[in-house]
Formats: structure tokens, C-alpha cells, sequence
């Protein structure tokens, strides 16, 4: 694979983010929150207002994108930036991708002051609990069980950024 580039994404990228996130709706569905139709539809305003809302972290690979990440501070976690929507291109997987986006968006919390960063993980998904816990992430207790899937629970892990 060539050089891969992790690069923060603007309201200019808006398309950017708007392939990789209808990319990882299709080859994942009912994992992430959303749904594809109605993503589909949003008009170029509402994908440019969202690419600038927290931050949004692209890989590229040969200047094509292949993952992607957000980070943001949702209102109801005492300043945590929650790091959502993870997502590479099965093609290009294993080859640490995700670990850079999710230290990128490490990154963006500690610059921002944030002093963690958490993250929802479905128990029993291997790949994602090994990547998070290497980076330091860890279980909070604190879980519920997947809304589009009763038969699945998902959990927080967090990590402290030094910050704040």
C-alpha cells in the first residue's frame, strides 16, 4: 500500500466526508448510528456544517480516501470528546489505519483541552477492543445494550489525554 496521509477534514472536504461516511453506512450497516437513505439526501450545506463540528479525521492513501473518524463533545459527558464513527476500507484493514485516525482524534481533545476521549465499542467486536485497549483505552463498566440490535451490548472505553 502506498503512504498513507491522516489528514483533518473542513467544510471544504465536505464531499470527502460524505463518501467515506455513506462508504461506512454500506459496508457496515446497523453498526453506526444512521441511516443511509436519509444521509444520502442530506444537500451540500448539511455536509459541509457537519465536516466542520468537532473535528473529522481522513486517511488517504495514493490521494484516494480510505477511512475516516469524528471526534466530538457531546453536551452530556462532562467535557469528553467521544470519538465515533470509525470506519476503513476493508481493502486497506490491518495495516494500522484506524490507530493513526484514533490517535489524531486524541490529539485534536488534548489540543482542544478535552481531558479524555471515550468511545462505544459492541462487545465481542475483537479487532476494535484490541485496537482500543493498545492505544490505552479502557473499560469504564458503563455499557448498554446496541439500538439496532437488542442481541448486542456495547460498551464505553476511555482514555485520559493529559490535558485539562
Amino acid at each position: 500500500m502506498d503512504r498513507v496521509v491522516i489528514r483533518r477534514l473542513g467544510g471544504a472536504d465536505w464531499r470527502t466526508w460524505r463518501e467515506l461516511r455513506l462508504a461506512a453506512l454500506a459496508d457496515a450497516p446497523g453498526v453506526f448510528h444512521g441511516d443511509p437513505e436519509e444521509e444520502r439526501a442530506y444537500d451540500e450545506a448539511r455536509w459541509r456544517t457537519w465536516a466542520e463540528e468537532g473535528v473529522k479525521v481522513a486517511a488517504f492513501a495514493a490521494d484516494l480516501p480510505v477511512g475516516v473518524v469524528a471526534g466530538r463533545v457531546p453536551a452530556d459527558r462532562a467535557g469528553a470528546v467521544e470519538l465515533s464513527g470509525m470506519w476503513v476500507r476493508p481493502e486497506v484493514r490491518g495495516g494500522r489505519i484506524a490507530e493513526r485516525l484514533a490517535l489524531e482524534v486524541v490529539a485534536w481533545a488534548r489540543e482542544t483541552g478535552r481531558p479524555r476521549v471515550e468511545l462505544w465499542v459492541i462487545s465481542g467486536n475483537g479487532p476494535a477492543e484490541r485496537l482500543y485497549r493498545r492505544l490505552g483505552f479502557r473499560d469504564t463498566g458503563e455499557y448498554e445494550l446496541h439500538p439496532h440490535d437488542p442481541g448486542l451490548r456495547k460498551y464505553v472505553m476511555a482514555k485520559a489525554t493529559g490535558a485539562g
